[in-house]
């Protein structure tokens, strides 16, 4: 029978499970020749019954899979195995392979009666070296650390040469220096070799640096597929984790980066009898300061925010008292006037080191005239002023003698110390 051109991997409404347990429930989802998609989603979702219905390990109680345009169940083990090559969570031979022998059982549905042959001995070796463990070729299995034994079975699914590999978590055990190369590896062989390639990850900013597609699963249905950018969202780590994260563009790819940070309880925007913190910020460069304060037990407010902005997220997460205007508007008069009653009712204005522009500069002129007027301000400046003026300087004036009538701080720690625990 003549192998089948690689065409992808493709479940069209699978339903799975072990027994009367029920895991896949209508699972259609595709990974196209060429590209890596990544498969994400909480213990439990499917991830790992995908996989294994995928690589004919458990046959579907319904729907359809086709792997390189055929139907691994209507075909046989052998031929199967030459078009799916998988990567397991964990290896547990029931003999002290080497590290050869185990590489050269990929070779198994190429190898003819007589053994295994110059060509199989050839792939055996380059999937070794691609996978950096030709130096343990004479280990038993068994002597292996964690992450050696994770690479020796990466170097098996290269060597049985397939056009789909699946991989269920290569990453664990993995030191930082593998990992990269390990998923270099497996981008390569998308990108130059026109392989389909399936991962599971547990890691979403890996999964989002790595994957030209993610498809989320769960409670063994497909929530959302498509682009990293597309389908890393806060929302989705809200709704499918359980978590409250920040996910913003990261670097020079600008893919999504997910950062958590721990929950505070914050049942009141107004704690009875505590102290006030007023917290300017924007960009993202009040939210430590916000979350800081909350900590310690302090009623913190903030404002002027604009809508969408990284701080204003934050506060609405922490349920602080805050004002807030429409996305890149300038603030309007009424606004002006609450800031500058919330700042004068607060005991400390913290005005971080925020960029400033024609649509947020009133904050400056609001804290400004508290500090006039007495109040505690303190500044805290790591960026200089002129790296964030955006008003043609009236900003680096305003902060300038802001700063002459206020106590200036080089960092958030400094800030902190200077405020103390809450009695």
């Amino acid at each position: 029978m003549r192998e089948p051109e690689p065409r992808g991997l493709e479940l069209h409404v699978v339903h799975a499970g072990y027994g009367l347990r029920p895991v896949l429930a209508g699972v259609s989802m595709r990974a196209e020749p060429g590209r890596v998609t990544g498969l994400i989603g909480p213990n439990g979702s499917g991830k790992t019954t995908l996989v294994r219905v995928a690589s004919r390990g458990l046959r579907p109680s319904a729907g359809s899979v086709t792997v390189a345009g055929v139907d691994p169940y209507a075909v046989s083990a052998r031929l199967s195995a030459r078009i799916v090559g998988v990567v397991p969570q964990e290896l547990a031979p029931a003999f002290e392979y080497t590290v050869l022998e185990l590489v050269l059982m990929g070779r198994a549905p190429h190898r003819s009666r007589w053994g295994a042959g110059t060509e199989d001995w050839a792939h055996a070796r380059r999937a070794m070296g691609a996978a950096n463990v030709l130096h343990l070729a004479d280990r038993p299995i068994g002597e292996l650390s964690g992450g050696e034994r994770q690479r020796a079975v990466l170097a098996q699914a290269l060597a049985q040469d397939t056009p789909i590999l699946l991989l269920d978590e290569p990453t664990t055990h993995l030191d930082i220096r593998h990992l990269v190369e390990i998923l270099g590896l497996v981008r390569g062989l998308a990108r130059d070799e026109g392989r389909t390639v399936l991962v599971i990850f547990h890691d979403l900013n890996l999964a989002s640096a790595y994957c030209d597609e993610i498809v989320a699963l769960s409670e063994g249905r497909v929530v959302a597929a498509g682009s990293p950018e597309h389908v890393i969202t806060r929302g989705l780590v809200r709704d499918v984790f359980g978590l409250e994260a920040d996910v913003a563009p990261a670097g020079v790819t600008g893919r999504p980066s997910v950062v958590l940070s721990p929950p505070v309880a914050a049942a009141s925007p107004n704690p009875l009898g505590a102290p006030r913190a007023h917290v300017v910020g924007g960009a993202g460069r009040g939210a430590s300061v916000m979350r800081a304060l909350a900590e310690r037990g302090f009623a913190v407010s903030t404002g002027v925010l604009h809508v969408g902005d990284t701080d204003a997220a934050v506060a609405e997460r922490l349920n602080l008292l805050r004002i807030s205007v429409p996305p890149f508007s300038i603030i309007d008069a009424a606004s002006a006037r609450d800031v500058r009653s919330m700042m004068a009712e607060a005991s400390l204005v913290v005005v971080c080191d925020a960029p400033f522009g024609p649509g947020n500069v009133e904050n400056l002129r609001a804290a400004l005239h508290v500090a006039r007027s007495g109040g505690a301000v303190a500044l805290l400046q790591q960026v200089p002023i002129e790296e964030r003026d955006f008003t043609g300087g009236e900003a680096t004036a305003l902060w300038r003698e802001l700063a002459s009538c206020a106590t200036t701080y080089g960092s958030v720690d400094a800030v902190l110390g200077a405020v103390g625990p809450r009695d």
